[in-house]
């Protein structure tokens, strides 16, 4: 499984053709994830109009919870980036160590990802 990031999804949700291709090609191998942060990303910047088509969107993943596995990976990360003074947006990083903390690749098209240096955090164009 991959976790999708905010930013491919509301390129998706946008009709943006990369964005819906690479959703796309994952959904023939394997399922794909959000992380709760990027659901709550979603649903608070949508309108009244958008709504409902946003909701049914995010029925199609799996949603990974912010669990005490992830916080303790958030603690790390955030020492981490804070000493190399790269710190990161709070709830990219809050996503990030949802997703390594379960052990799964996450995808995204924003740069500050590239921050934590990891294999498993995949950062496209």
């Amino acid at each position: 499984m991959v976790i999708i990031d905010t930013s491919i999804i509301v390129d998706a949700s946008r009709n943006k053709p990369d964005a819906i291709n690479l959703i796309e090609s994952y959904l023939g191998k394997e399922k794909i994830a959000i992380t709760v942060i990027s659901k709550y990303e979603m649903l608070r910047g949508v309108t009244e109009h958008d709504a409902s088509f946003v909701s049914q969107l995010l029925e199609k993943f799996v949603i990974y919870d912010f669990k005490d596995c992830a916080v303790r990976e958030v603690v790390e990360a955030y020492k981490k980036l804070a000493q190399k003074g790269r710190m990161i947006n709070e709830l990219n990083l809050i996503i990030a160590s949802i997703a390594l903390a379960n052990n799964e690749t996450l995808i995204t098209k924003d740069r500050d990802f590239l921050n934590f240096e990891s294999e498993k955090i995949i950062v496209i164009k």
